[in-house]
């Protein structure tokens, strides 16, 4: 059915989305395209009105896409046993579980406001932080010059390139100097 230019998807009742249609799945009352925003960020595929494909890696049960752990993009196996294969941001992975950055437990240490980040080398210490949304230093993880990687290796590039000229140069200055 088209109105006004729009296809209908929803089959709806008391102001809701029962069933969908097509590429579209129902998720939370609402029919969403698996295609685009916001729908894809929770069905990659959907038939007929059903998501076929859950964008975090678990299968469909019940035309409904089951929850990860809190953290977790991405999932295997069923509840309670999932394993994370995936984080959000604002999450690292530690084994199978995504924890927070700024969460502190058994002698790691979290940062505040940080959005991105790995855990400590040898699992103690303080997390490393890579952005933070506060704007304040993120604690030394970052180049502090502000010159891109290409900008620092043309700069090493020139440098070595006037140094070897120089001592070309001269060379060439004592070398036929010493014949004259």
């Amino acid at each position: 059915v088209k109105t006004a230019g729009r296809t209908n998807v929803c089959t709806a009742a008391s102001g809701k989305c029962t069933a969908c249609t097509g590429a579209y799945a129902l998720i939370s009352g609402g029919c969403y395209g698996a295609a685009k925003l916001p729908g894809k960020v929770v069905c990659t595929a959907a038939n007929n009105g059903e998501c076929t494909t859950c964008a975090n890696g678990q299968q469909p049960s019940g035309k409904v896409c089951p929850a990860c752990p809190a953290g977790c993009s991405k999932c295997t196996g069923s509840a309670p046993s999932q394993q994370c294969s995936g984080c959000f941001p604002g999450y690292y992975k530690s084994g199978d579980k995504c924890v927070k950055c700024d969460a502190s437990a058994n002698g790691i240490v979290g940062v505040p406001n940080c959005v991105s980040c790995a855990p400590p080398t040898g699992n103690s210490g303080s997390v490393i932080c890579y952005v933070k949304t506060d704007g304040t230093d993120n604690g030394g993880s970052t180049n502090k010059s502000g010159l891109s990687t290409g900008a620092i290796a043309g700069i090493a590039v020139v440098a070595v390139i006037v140094v070897g000229g120089l001592v070309g140069f001269l060379c060439w200055w004592f070398i036929c100097r010493g014949k004259a």
